[in-house]
């Protein structure tokens, strides 16, 4: 806990979950939603930073950490208090809890007003991190099928190689709350590639994506994905670096969004996630 010129900072509590929640929203962050907050509180609410002013709730800010990478994530505060150091306050926090727990090298995604900001803080820019939109015509090839609980186990050994670091609380969380969404592609018996995702009002998401170099239609798994979605909307996220992944989207179609972030980091490299077997992240915050 932090109290400094009536600004308080402390753990995040459930109580706190719709602030964070309706924040979001008015930012138009539609990706991020209470089922979001609620996901990072369970795996380590000493993470998730919570700023009061005055007694009233005024921010947020979320540190996820990995071996030797930190994300920071989620930063809100709330239009109230905008301008008297509560962004700020969180900002540094967060930064410095990463740096604490031995993370060298600590990433976030930039709106572009916002990067001369972090660049006070000592981030740079390295990439464009490409938010994309479009439709998917729903079909399913031979190999692909529904992920389960029982190759869970497996994806993990897979993801911990290719992502570079231990993300299967998240992975967990997005096949127990959207189990629909998740699929495999196996071939002669071998995993080949799979993928998670997350329903959000109007559109589903989908990520993380990992898909092996040696598929030749790693398109079968996002097509799938779109027969679980309803064959709605798709929003993706995908560093522009990974020309793999950008040329996979371009040729089903997908579009930039406009207000493209941008990846910036403060430490050495290389980018967590950065590896083009790597399709689409699930959040910049979870890679």
């Amino acid at each position: 806990m932090d109290r400094e010129a009536g600004i308080l900072i402390r753990p995040l509590r459930e109580s706190d979950l719709d602030s964070a929640a309706r924040w979001a929203a008015e930012a138009g962050w539609t990706s991020e939603t209470r089922e979001e907050f609620e996901i990072f509180l369970a795996r380590d609410p000493g993470s998730c930073l919570f700023a009061e002013r005055d007694g009233r709730p005024a921010g947020i800010c979320v540190a996820t950490a990995y071996a030797g990478h930190g994300f920071i994530g989620e930063l809100l505060v709330d239009r109230a208090f905008r301008g008297a150091n509560v962004g700020p306050r969180l900002f540094d926090l967060a930064v410095g809890r990463l740096a604490s727990s031995g993370c060298r090298t600590i990433s976030l995604d930039a709106v572009p007003r916002a990067a001369p900001f972090y660049e006070t803080r000592g981030f740079r820019p390295v990439d464009r991190s490409l938010r994309l939109l479009g439709r998917i015509e729903p079909r399913f090839a031979p190999g692909v099928r529904p992920l389960t609980a029982a190759d869970m186990p497996a994806v993990r050994d897979i993801d911990l190689r290719e992502f570079g670091a231990d993300r299967s609380f998240f992975l967990a969380q997005r096949l127990a709350r959207a189990p629909d969404l998740a699929w495999l592609k196996e071939d002669g018996g071998r995993i080949v590639g799979y993928l998670f995702g997350r329903r959000r009002a109007g559109f589903s998401w989908v990520g993380p994506w990992w898909s092996d170099p040696e598929d030749r239609h790693p398109e079968d798994l996002p097509a799938a994905f779109s027969a679980g979605a309803g064959g709605g909307p798709i929003q993706a996220g995908v560093l522009e670096a990974n020309r793999r992944a950008v040329a996979i989207f371009d040729s089903l179609g997908f579009a930039v969004k406009p207000n493209t972030p941008r990846r910036m980091m403060r430490g050495p490299g290389p980018v967590l996630g950065g590896r083009p077997s790597l399709l689409a992240v699930g959040t910049a915050s979870k890679g």
